[in-house]
Formats: structure tokens, sequence, C-alpha cells
């Protein structure tokens, strides 16, 4: 395709599906694919982006955008944190083409209790996500919205929708997952144990994990907390 992107953003809630949307894009072979690059450096202090140590949200804006020169690049991240530098550079913006991915509220709360039962609620990623969605629209720029939903029995349909908005080819060979996991999941691999065992985007992942009963109230008020803004992400980049 004309004017390919070389730099593009997913950006989206934790336990949406997203590792899985990764995997198929680490599948196509077309992308330098980089893991969580600004919640590595909010949750451990540093992170790694094409051989580069940074250790600050501006110095990960700077190695993806020196990455892209080289080769494109495909990063995901999940706001489990706030990412509040974003706002201060307006070209990383510009450089990026961006999506973002949301599941409901009701399996994502559940998925990220079971996984981590002291998590707090502003951890559970939908008001940080939606203060992305709102400082790269308000900058004008274009984001497109994946349904982590529809991927269990759509996946190629939305898989198709994300290519074309991102202005890049389709290759359904990317569906299926024949390479194996990438090292960079390492570190945080029991977050992607599921995933990593799949053999393609959409399939249901095996051994999933009781929600404890005890933690249900929990899970009711984190979902109440997280639902206005799920309403307002999808909303705003509704069609």
């Amino acid at each position: 395709m004309t004017d390919r992107p070389n730099l593009l953003a997913l950006w989206s809630v934790p336990r949406s599906r997203s590792t899985a949307f990764e995997r198929a894009m680490y599948e196509r072979g077309d992308f330098l694919v980089v893991h969580e690059p600004f919640s590595r450096v909010c949750d451990f202090g540093e992170a790694d982006v094409a051989g580069r140590v940074c250790a600050s949200q501006e110095e990960v804006m700077a190695a993806l955008v020196d990455a892209a020169e080289e080769r494109p690049v495909f990063f995901k991240d999940t706001t489990d944190f706030p990412f509040d530098r974003l706002g201060a550079d307006p070209a990383f913006l510009r450089r990026c083409r961006h999506a973002a991915m949301v599941r409901n509220p009701r399996d994502t709360v559940r998925s990220h209790l079971v996984m981590q039962a002291d998590a707090t609620s502003a951890a559970m990623g939908f008001g940080h996500l939606w203060d992305i969605v709102s400082t790269v629209t308000a900058a004008g720029l274009p984001m497109h919205l994946v349904d982590g939903d529809r991927l269990a029995d759509g996946a190629e349909a939305q898989m198709r929708e994300y290519c074309a908005a991102m202005g890049i080819d389709f290759l359904a060979e990317a569906l299926a997952f024949k390479r194996e996991p990438p090292a960079s999941w390492k570190t945080t691999e029991r977050w992607h144990a599921g995933v990593s065992e799949s053999n393609a985007l959409g399939a249901a992942p095996a051994g999933k994990k009781q929600f404890p009963e005890g933690l249900e109230q929990t899970a009711l008020a984190f979902e109440r907390d997280q639902l206005p803004y799920y309403e307002r992400i999808t909303a705003a980049l509704a069609g």
C-alpha cells in the first residue's frame, strides 16, 4: 500500500485480549513489535525499546521514533498506569497511527482480579485509556477502536478493519500463531499464559481460572467505576 505508516500505537485496557492481538501483529513479520514499553517504565523503572534502555516515558517516545526510522514499528501498551507525558509531546502523537482497544468492564475487571486480587480500581485502566483517547482526539488525530469482545468470533473482521484503518495490508496467515511468543513476554509471562499456548487469534484460552466469590463485591464496585469511561471511549470512537 502507498503511504505505509511506520509507527503504530495500540493503547488498551488490561485483559482486553490485546496481547493476542499483538501476537498476530508479531506473526506478520513485517513490523518490529515492542511490548508495553510505557507500562514497563511505570512498573519496573525501565524498558527495552529495540535494544535501547529507557527510564522515562519521554525516553520511550524518543526510542520508538528512532526505531521507526529503521523499520516499521508496532507497539502495544496497557493502561494499568497513567501515561501522563504523552500530551507533552504532540510531535510523537502525530508520528503514530493510533488505535484503542477495549472489552466490556465486567469481564476485564474479573479477569484482572483473578490475576491480581489487590489491584486498584484505577488499574483496571479505562480512565487512563480515556485520558489517552481525549489527548489523541483533541490533537485532531484519528483513532480506531478495536473491540476485544468481538475477537472471539470475529477475529478476521476485527483485524481487517484495523488494517484498513491503519493503512496496512491485511495478512490472513497472521491470524494463525506459528512462531514462538516474543521473548519480551518472559518477565510477565503469567499474564500471557493463555495466549502463549493459543494457536490462533480469537481462539478460546485453555484452563480459564475460576473467579473467587470473595472478590465479587470488589468486582462490582470496580465495574461501576469503569463503565462510564468505557461508554465514553466507545461513543467517542464509534463509526
